[in-house]
């Protein structure tokens, strides 16, 4: 993977269980990791043309004022149990381990 040496990553807390990894060459998210669970929330557009297709929206609730979804797929409050399952599946298929996510060293910023 190229350009590795630009991503960084930030905790609210040094304890905090989820990770913020951005491209700090031009300020950009590019995942966060949640470090107790199994997988990374990806940003969409971070992606090649031909991604597969988005099948569904979580946690809509917690966007901020104003923000208006389409109707173009479901968008479910919360995790819908589509979700669940296929959360379950893939930790099944990885054999209940979590891979270590190693890009993006952490930085730690006095308050």
């Amino acid at each position: 993977m190229m350009g590795q040496q630009y991503l960084e990553g930030h905790r609210l807390k040094p304890d905090s269980p989820t990770r913020r990894v951005i491209a700090k060459c031009c300020n950009s998210a590019m995942f966060l990791d949640f470090t107790k669970g199994h997988w990374l929330s990806m940003f969409r557009n971070r992606f090649p043309t031909g991604a597969p297709p988005l099948e569904m929206r979580v946690m809509t609730k917690e966007r901020r004022v104003g923000v208006e979804l389409a109707d173009d797929m479901p968008n479910y409050s919360g995790h819908s149990g589509k979700f669940m399952l296929k959360l379950i599946a893939a930790w099944i298929a990885m054999g209940f381990r979590r891979p270590e996510i190693t890009l993006g060293k952490t930085v730690h910023r006095a308050h």
